[in-house]
């Protein structure tokens, strides 16, 4: 109970970021890239990262490429928007030009959606 109000109070601090990679995506069977929040389909299973606000973008993406063993040159992410027609679409790739900003001003810069 202790670790569920620590964790509620320190929710602010971090940010969910999902990771849809080719072999997830070939594999849905849907219209979308990924079921999010649909009560009628079962959830995608994604990969999930908890990332600190604060936490540089260099070291997410090595959090990720060392996750799915890929070298990071070989990785580029993207922000995905929910669309008004309850889609969800890449809409930017993340920039690589300040690899040192945290991944709150990563993504406030580009969009305010936090799915990858």
């Amino acid at each position: 109970m202790e670790a569920k109000k620590k964790e509620r109070e320190e929710q602010h601090l971090f940010l969910t970021a999902k990771v849809i990679t080719d072999d997830t995506f070939s594999r849905h069977e849907g219209f979308d890239l990924a079921v999010f929040d649909e009560r009628n389909w079962p959830l995608s299973d994604l990969p999930t990262f908890r990332v600190l606000k604060q936490e540089t973008y260099s070291v997410f993406k090595s959090r990720v490429a060392q996750h799915f063993s890929y070298p990071e040159s070989q990785i580029r992410l993207w922000v995905l928007v929910n669309r008004q027609n309850k889609t969800v679409r890449p809409d930017t790739h993340i920039p690589e030009n300040e690899p040192s900003l945290s991944m709150s001003r990563k993504l406030h810069t580009g969009c305010p959606d936090d799915i990858l």
